[in-house]
């Protein structure tokens, strides 16, 4: 019969002691934390707001005024230019030859700089120090940045768009790429090399193998993202359809803006219908 403790919560003699409950901890420190934190955000929030020129009365203004978007830009921007289709078209499709241009050369960049910047795969530390550093400054300079400095280089051309987004890319897919590498399954490369095969080998038959899926899911998200990039690029002197809108806007005709606004969306959107199906079947 199981032992039965009086309803006091007593316990029979020769039992021992009853055992200690640890205190409730208490929320007071963790409260002041989340307090502080909250403070420093609404502080960065207004710093922010004051720092941009942020203004209630004139967002709303410039939104619904007599002379905002929705009462004078939208109307004369409607019916859309039906005689730019096709330029704007033809000018997508430079825009999206950019994009395919800088995502090729981009992988191939990251691609070859992956024995180096792969914790676990690098020749020596120092190598691997100077290949991060590499990623990081082509990472930390926008594409805008790049493009201002090749259009002096190669002048006013969809060129010097894809320069730019090569070496933009090279940053960005470079640390994406190295870090599905040190995450990836090291038994087959730790079996490569314990039969003797030289570095090269073990890169090409165990480390691509094993984050070929991932390396070509990465490549295809960051395709779309290329496009819209390509995009802002040519309103500043890259080509494609961003420089026939900036043209366009510079000179108030709205109407080819709105057809050329129709084909991006429609470009873009088809751009990552494709990628996903893409991904979906090769990932």
């Amino acid at each position: 019969m199981p032992l039965e403790l009086p309803i006091t919560g007593a316990l029979p003699a020769g039992s021992g002691p009853l055992p200690l409950i640890p205190a409730k901890p208490r929320g007071g420190r963790r409260r002041q934390v989340w307090a502080l934190m909250f403070v420093a955000l609404l502080a960065l929030l207004i710093y922010a707001w004051i720092d941009v020129g942020g203004s209630l009365s004139q967002f709303f203004t410039g939104m619904f005024g007599s002379k905002g978007l929705f009462q004078n830009i939208v109307p004369a921007s409607l019916p859309p230019a039906a005689n730019q289709i096709w330029p704007g078209v033809d000018a997508a499709l430079t825009t999206f030859a950019v994009a395919i241009l800088s995502i090729f050369f981009g992988v191939i960049g990251s691609v070859a700089m992956l024995p180096l910047a792969a914790r676990n795969i690098t020749p020596s530390r120092p190598l691997y120090e100077l290949a991060r550093l590499i990623q990081a400054i082509l990472r930390s300079i926008p594409e805008l940045i790049m493009l201002l400095f090749f259009l002096i280089v190669f002048g006013f051309s969809p060129f010097a768009a894809v320069v730019a987004l090569t070496f933009h890319g090279i940053g960005v897919k470079g640390k994406l790429f190295a870090e599905a590498v040190e995450e990836m399954d090291m038994a087959p490369v730790e079996a490569l090399r314990a039969a003797g095969a030289s570095r090269l080998q073990v890169f090409l038959h165990a480390v691509l193998p094993g984050v070929r899926n991932t390396l070509t899911g990465l490549t295809l998200y960051r395709l779309d993202a290329n496009f819209r990039s390509a995009v802002t690029l040519g309103a500043v002197g890259g080509g494609g359809i961003g420089f026939l809108i900036d043209n366009e806007l510079n000179v108030f005709q709205f109407r080819p803006v709105t057809t050329y606004i129709i084909i991006l969306v429609v470009f873009v959107m088809a751009i990552e219908r494709v990628s996903t199906l893409l991904r979906s079947r090769l990932t």
